[in-house]
C-alpha cells in the first residue's frame, strides 16, 4: 500500500510527512520526562523531602504554604476560605483586600487536603519544569526546529536561570509554559486554519488570569505581537490586506470567546462583593518602583551570578549594579550558547516566519521591560512604562516582561541548532550533544544545594501546641525590612503546628495592622494591658530581629511571666498574666 504524499503547510514552506504526528508525541513525552528528572536533580534533595523542605529560602514560598494550609483547614472545620479569622486575631486578616487568583484556590486546596500544603506547593514547583519543556518543545517542533532543535529549546527554556530563580519563591510565575503554549496554539491556527486553536489560545489567556495577573497582562502583549506579525506576513501569497485584516479580526473574536468563560470567577476573586477595596486599585506603583524592578539591556548578556563557575569579580559587578532590585527578578541571563545558536538562526534558518516572529517577540519584551527612565550616554530615554503606568498602576515589576525575550531567545536557539543539524554530515552528528552540555554548564548552580528544611517546626511552636487556647503575638510585630517580612511568613507557616490564633499575619492596612503599631515595645507602659484586652495570652520575642530594630530585650516585665527560651536562646516565651496577676 502506497504512502500518502507529503502535505505543505500554508505560509511555512515546510512539509509534514504522514508519520510526523505519530512520531511527535512519544518524543514529547520523553522530553517531558527528561525535564522532570533534571528538575529533580536541580532542586535536589527536595524530591526526597516533599513534606518538610522547600526549594530556596523562606519568604513568598512559606507565605503561599501558609495560605494553602488555611484553605485546607477552613474546609475541614467549616470556616470561610476567604475570611481568615485566625490571622490578625481578634480582628481577622481582612482578606477582603486580597485579590486572590482562582487556580490556587481550586487546585491547591484539594491538593493540600490530600497531601498537605508543603507537598502541594512542592508539586507545583517541580511540575513547572516538565510543563515548560513540553510546550516549548511543541512550539519549536511546530515551527520546523526538528526533534533535536526542539528538544534543545524545550530544555533550555525549562532551566533558564530566571525560571530556576522563580521556582525558589514565586511558584505560580515559575509556570512559564503559558507563553509557549499560547504561541503553539496560535501557530497551529496560522498553519492549519482551525479557529478552535484560537479558542484554545484564548483559554490559555483566561487560565493566566486564574494563575497570575502579571502573566495575563504580559500574554496580552504576546498575543498582540503574534497577530501583528501574521498580519504583515501573509500566510498565502496574493491575499489582499483587507482580507487579512478581516481574517485577523474574526480570529481575535474567536480568541476573546476562549477568554470569556474565565473572566467572571477571576474578577469576583480579584474584586469581591462587599470588599472595602481591591489591592489592585489601592496600591498604585510609582515610576521609581518601576525603575528599580525593570531590566537594563546588558543584563541579558551577563552570565548567571549563581553559577559557581562565574568569577567573583563578575558576581560582585552584578551585585553592585542591582539597582535596588533582587536576584530573582534580575536573573535575565539568556546564556551564550543560546545566543550563539540564535545568531545562526537569524542568518540561516529557513523558512523565515519563525525567525521574524521570535525577533518581534524578543523586541517587544525587551522594550516593555525597560525602566521608565533609561539613561543612555547622559540622555534620559522614556520607557513604555511612562504610559502603561497610567493604564495599569498596580504593575510594578516590569522586569517580568523579560520572559518574552527568553521565550524568543530559546526558540531561536532551537532553530539555530536545527540549521547545524541539517548541515552536519552523518558521521559528525555526535557533535549535536555539545550545545546541550554547554547550556547545562551555563545554567547550573550546583553545588551547593538550595533547599531549606521547614519541619520539624522550631521548639517554641511545638511547645505551644500542647498549651491551652489563647492568641499568640510574635515580635517583631511590625516588619521594617525584607528579612523581617520573611520572619512574618514564619509566624503564619507554623500556625499549622500549634493551631492557636495569631495576632500577626493580617493584610497591610487592616485593623490588626494598624493596632500593631501601638504594641511596641512589648515592655512599654500600658502595652501588656493592651495585649490582655485583645485576648492575647502568649508572647514570643525573636531576640535577634527585635534587637536589630533597636529595642531592648528585658525578661522581667510587669504583667508578663517569662517561661523559657528556645532555639538556643533566640526566642523568649512569655505568658500574659491575668489582670492583677503576677
Amino acid at each position: 500500500m502506497s504512502q500518502p504524499a507529503a502535505a505543505a503547510l500554508p505560509g511555512t514552506d515546510r512539509t509534514v510527512e504522514p508519520t510526523h504526528r505519530r512520531q511527535r508525541w512519544p518524543i514529547a513525552v520523553l522530553v517531558t520526562l527528561a525535564a522532570a528528572a533534571i528538575g529533580c536533580v536541580t532542586t535536589f534533595p527536595l524530591v526526597l523531602h516533599l513534606d518538610s523542605s522547600i526549594y530556596g529560602t523562606p519568604g513568598d514560598s512559606t507565605g503561599a504554604i501558609s495560605t494553602f494550609w488555611w484553605w485546607a483547614y477552613a474546609l475541614q472545620h467549616g470556616k470561610p476560605l476567604l475570611d481568615n479569622s485566625m490571622w490578625g486575631a481578634p480582628f481577622g486578616a481582612d482578606w477582603s483586600r486580597q485579590p486572590f487568583a482562582v487556580l490556587p484556590l481550586v487546585v491547591f486546596t484539594p491538593l493540600s487536603l490530600l497531601f498537605g500544603p508543603t507537598v502541594a506547593f512542592n508539586l507545583g514547583v517541580l511540575s513547572s519544569f516538565p510543563l515548560s519543556a513540553l510546550f516549548m518543545y511543541l512550539l519549536a517542533r511546530r515551527l520546523s526546529a526538528g526533534t533535536v532543535g526542539a528538544t534543545f529549546a524545550g530544555l533550555a527554556f525549562a532551566f533558564l536561570p530566571y525560571h530556576q530563580m522563580k521556582a525558589t519563591g514565586h511558584m505560580f510565575q515559575a509556570h512559564m509554559e503559558l507563553f509557549p503554549a499560547l504561541l503553539w496554539l496560535l501557530v497551529r491556527w496560522r498553519q492549519d486554519g482551525s479557529r478552535w486553536n484560537l479558542v484554545g489560545a484564548g483559554a490559555v489567556l483566561g487560565l493566566a488570569t486564574w494563575i497570575d495577573y502579571y502573566f495575563a497582562f504580559i500574554l496580552l502583549f504576546l498575543t498582540a505581537t503574534f497577530f501583528l506579525v501574521t498580519l504583515v506576513l501573509a500566510r498565502t501569497p496574493g491575499v489582499p490586506l483587507v482580507a487579512r485584516i478581516r481574517e485577523h479580526a474574526v480570529g481575535a473574536l474567536a480568541t476573546v470567546a476562549g477568554v470569556l468563560p474565565f473572566l467572571p470567577p477571576a474578577v469576583l476573586l480579584a474584586v469581591r462583593p462587599g470588599a472595602s477595596a481591591s489591592q489592585l486599585s489601592v496600591v498604585p506603583r510609582s515610576l521609581n518602583d518601576i525603575d528599580i524592578y525593570s531590566v537594563r539591556p546588558w543584563e541579558y548578556l551577563m552570565p548567571w551570578s549563581e553559577n559557581p563557575l562565574v568569577p567573583a569579580a563578575v558576581r560582585n559587578f552584578q551585585l553592585q549594579h542591582l539597582h535596588f532590585s533582587n536576584g530573582v527578578e534580575q536573573a535575565q541571563t539568556l546564556g551564550y550558547t543560546v545566543m550563539a545558536l540564535a545568531l545562526i538562526a537569524l542568518v540561516a534558518f529557513r523558512p523565515r516566519f519563525p525567525v521574524v516572529l521570535a525577533v518581534a517577540i524578543g523586541i517587544a519584551g525587551a522594550w516593555l521591560a525597560l525602566p521608565a527612565h533609561l539613561h543612555v550616554l547622559g540622555v534620559t530615554v522614556p520607557g513604555p512604562a511612562i504610559v502603561l503606568n497610567h493604564v495599569v498602576p498596580f504593575v510594578r515589576v516590569y522586569a517580568r516582561f523579560g520572559v518574552l525575550v527568553m521565550t524568543a531567545a530559546t526558540l531561536l536557539g532551537g532553530l539555530g541548532l536545527a540549521v547545524i543539524e541539517r548541515r552536519l554530515r552523518p558521521q559528525l552528528r555526535w557533535l549535536l550533544v555539545l550545545p546541550f552540555l554547554l547550556v547545562a554548564l551555563e545554567f547550573n548552580r550546583l553545588p551547593p544545594t538550595y533547599t531549606t528544611t521547614l519541619f520539624p517546626a522550631p521548639q517554641e511552636y511545638r511547645w505551644l501546641a500542647a498549651q491551652p487556647a489563647g492568641i499568640l503575638i510574635e515580635y517583631p510585630v511590625v516588619a521594617t525590612n525584607s528579612a523581617e517580612e520573611v520572619l512574618g511568613h514564619q509566624y503564619t507557616l507554623y500556625q499549622q503546628v500549634h493551631l492557636h490564633p495569631i495576632f500577626n499575619g493580617a493584610t497591610p492596612g487592616s485593623q490588626a495592622d494598624q493596632v500593631s503599631r501601638t504594641l511596641d515595645p512589648y515592655y512599654a507602659a500600658g502595652v501588656v494591658d493592651h495585649l490582655r484586652s485583645l485576648g492575647i495570652r502568649y508572647v514570643f520575642v525573636h531576640r535577634d530581629a527585635y534587637q536589630a530594630q533597636g529595642f531592648s530585650l528585658p525578661r522581667d516585665v510587669p504583667g508578663l511571666k517569662y517561661l523559657a527560651s528556645y532555639e538556643g536562646g533566640l526566642t523568649d516565651v512569655f505568658l500574659v498574666s491575668d489582670a492583677g496577676g503576677s
